[in-house]
């Protein structure tokens, strides 16, 4: 218990900072570190049920943007903003850490092992934000438009 509670709390922080560090607007940087802890949460809870580190970045990833795409168009503000910061925790940086490190050994069969997991896996992530982002354009985006139609109407009688 006291182990995940770390990972969730460092988790927040890594994308908060991270966040900061963009310059972010200040109502997504509470909302898009929420969203990095809920993407590596699927992302724990896929990868212990599968053991595949690709469809759980994959389910990981597409948890936190699925849910920034909507909360971008109710903040009014970019989705990628959002989506940015929220998977973050998510970035394979200690893949792309060991694959630099197995190259500079001359250890080219292990560093070609390593760089084709790493691509892999950082394809399965830009598969996740294009599906979300093609979501959010075409289901969230009408669907706001429409909530704010009859919101307008509502208000005009």
């Amino acid at each position: 218990m006291e182990n995940i509670l770390i990972v969730l709390v460092s988790t927040f922080l890594a994308a908060l900072f991270f966040g900061l560090q963009l310059s972010a607007p200040k109502r997504t940087l509470i909302i898009a570190p929420l969203l990095g802890i809920f993407g590596y949460f699927v992302y724990l809870y896929t990868n212990n049920l599968t053991d595949s580190e690709y469809s759980a970045a994959f389910f990981g990833t597409l948890a936190a943007c699925m849910p920034a795409e909507l909360f971008a168009r109710i903040i009014k503000t970019p989705a990628t903003v959002i989506i940015f910061i929220s998977v973050i925790p998510l970035v394979p940086g200690v893949m792309l850490y060991q694959t630099m490190l197995y190259f500079a050994e001359n250890n080219f069969n292990a560093g070609a092992y390593e760089i084709t997991r790493t691509l892999i896996y950082s394809g399965a992530m830009a598969i996740a934000i294009t599906i979300s982002t093609m979501f959010g354009k075409h289901l969230f985006a009408p669907l706001i438009k429409l909530i704010n139609e009859k919101k307008l109407r509502n208000k005009n009688l």
